[in-house]
């Protein structure tokens, strides 16, 4: 057998090997055509099990929250963020205690990248759906980082803060990134 050979057969078991994943894909697809119920009662089951791991995993933060323990609850926030650096829902416990402390940009920017990091918290259709609270803070960010650019036109922290403000809100409505 000389490389030409080799190189036939290469190729051949190469396209078989594509056409194998190709059906296999094709299957799939069809079959969520044809269960969409189904197929819905998987992911909104896949949803459940992550909020009860996730419920777990923050339930210190949560706690201190409650208790207006702002500094322990970030502290231990950030613990889980250098564990667990995934984790969107750590950037909207963040947002959160920011927001709690006074600190709207800081807490926008933390929402923005929860968003960016999750999409269905802007998604109305899924149980990790959070945009009223952001469609709030997005109404206040844009009222009061609108005055303070008005009062400090060339301040960078504003135009970044309004920059999120303008991304969560075109999230919000539905639009691309």
């Amino acid at each position: 057998m000389d490389w030409l050979d080799k190189l036939s057969i290469a190729s051949i078991a190469g396209l078989t090997l594509i056409t194998i994943g190709m059906l296999a894909n094709q299957e799939i697809v069809k079959r969520r055509q044809e269960n969409p119920g189904v197929v819905a009662k998987e992911e909104k089951g896949s949803y459940i099990l992550q909020m009860e791991i996730d419920k777990k995993l923050y339930q210190e933060v949560i706690s201190y929250k409650k208790q207006g323990l702002h500094t322990k609850a970030m502290a231990k926030l950030k613990d889980i963020m250098k564990r667990y650096p995934e984790k969107s829902l750590s950037y909207v416990y963040l947002a959160q205690l920011y927001l709690e402390q006074g600190e709207l940009a800081d807490s926008i920017h933390n929402y923005r990248r929860a968003v960016e990091m999750e999409p269905d918290y802007v998604d109305e259709r899924t149980p990790l759906f959070i945009g009223d609270k952001i469609k709030e803070l997005v109404t206040e960010g844009r009222q009061k980082l609108g005055r303070e650019k008005a009062l400090k036109p060339k301040d960078r922290e504003i135009r970044k803060a309004l920059k999120d403000v303008y991304y969560l809100q075109s999230r919000l409505a539905g639009g691309c990134e």
